[in-house]
């Protein structure tokens, strides 16, 4: 009997088995000596611990890296990229200091070239459009400011491969401070209607990219030659523009936006079809662009937005044009009001007759 009291009895499957009690107080005083040692051990380590916890909310509070348009307007637009509003040619620091005072606007646009800031002789990265090489607002400013204002997105506009070249350290050094939408902007192909403009050389711009700011959205496009300025007035994109563009980023997986001009795109909503379902990058979506005077058929532009997806098309446009397609959109909200009403009224009236 005294050599059964050392034992605990446990029934398994019916069978009785006898474990030595020492073992079990030695699992448990196991048991209780590792939690002690646990608390003790995270004691003397709190400072640690906590220094590590403040590192991730900061790094948490930072953001991500040049996040998509459509996430980082998300609570604004719902999913509806024809709802980012647009500014253009912030190219000084006039115009800059407005535009970071206008919680209206979203995306800033801005173009780069190759210049001088005021009086000094130095070639540097500057906010200018071509013919223009001198400004007061270099890229290094311009980057800051929006660094550190931080709630709208930016799309720079490069002119030449020299200029993004010359542009790279500067995205570098800014890159994980970017916690907003950031597109790298360039016409690296040759487009509609015969344009004669120099594109930028697409191979070097792409891997340039993909480098530097890997993060970024790609704004890939096309020379143009159309309206007022070169009095052309019709035309389009040719499927060999598009097949051309389908072959130049089969390697890319970076986010991509192909800027279309609206004169030129809105009668071919097959070849966007074929485009962006042809693209690595299978979120990738349009940016319809158009310049003041441009010839446009409003009604086959508010089809094609319409064919490809709010989701999938962004809208940056005169104020002019935009007030058209906003007019399409209330106007055809209207006519199926009306259809609908009429159908609802016409079936009311059948019932009380029969």
């Amino acid at each position: 009997i005294q050599r059964l009291s050392k034992f605990v009895a446990l029934e398994v499957n019916a069978l009785t088995v006898f474990i030595p009690l020492h073992y079990i107080l030695q699992f448990f005083y196991g048991c209780f000596y590792v939690s002690i040692k646990f608390i003790i051990y995270f004691y003397k380590m709190r400072f640690f611990f906590c220094v590590l916890a403040v590192f991730g909310l900061a790094k948490a509070t930072m953001g991500t890296v040049a996040p998509d348009a459509a996430t980082f307007f998300d609570s604004t637009i719902h999913g509806n990229l024809t709802k980012i509003t647009w500014v253009h040619a912030v190219n000084n620091f006039k115009k800059l200091n407005e535009t970071l005072a206008d919680e209206s606007i979203m995306m800033v646009e801005a173009d780069i070239v190759l210049g001088t800031v005021g009086n000094f002789s130095e070639i540097i990265p500057i906010m200018a459009h071509p013919p223009n090489n001198n400004s007061d607002l270099s890229l290094a400013d311009f980057l800051t400011a929006m660094v550190k204002h931080k709630k709208k997105g930016v799309k720079l506009d490069f002119k030449t491969i020299e200029a993004f070249n010359a542009s790279l350290e500067l995205l570098t050094k800014h890159r994980e401070n970017m916690t907003f939408p950031v597109w790298l902007n360039a016409d690296i192909l040759r487009g509609p209607v015969d344009a004669d403009t120099e594109p930028v050389d697409a191979k070097q711009f792409l891997s340039l990219a993909s480098k530097t700011l890997p993060e970024s959205t790609l704004s890939i496009g096309w020379t143009t030659k159309y309206g007022i300025v070169n009095m052309t007035f019709s035309g389009n994109y040719s499927e060999a523009q598009i097949d051309e563009m389908i072959k130049t980023v089969s390697n890319t997986s970076q986010p991509i936006t192909y800027p279309v001009r609206a004169g030129l795109a809105a009668g071919g909503i097959t070849v966007w079809s074929k485009l962006l379902n042809n693209t690595a990058d299978k979120n990738a979506t349009l940016t319809i662009w158009s310049a003041e005077g441009d010839k446009v058929d409003v009604d086959q532009l508010k089809k094609l937005i319409q064919e490809v997806g709010y989701d999938r098309v962004y809208v940056d446009v005169p104020e002019k044009l935009q007030k058209q397609l906003a007019g399409s959109a209330t106007a055809a909200s209207i006519s199926t009001f009306v259809l609908l009403s009429s159908i609802f009224l016409g079936n009311v009236l059948l019932a009380s007759l029969f």
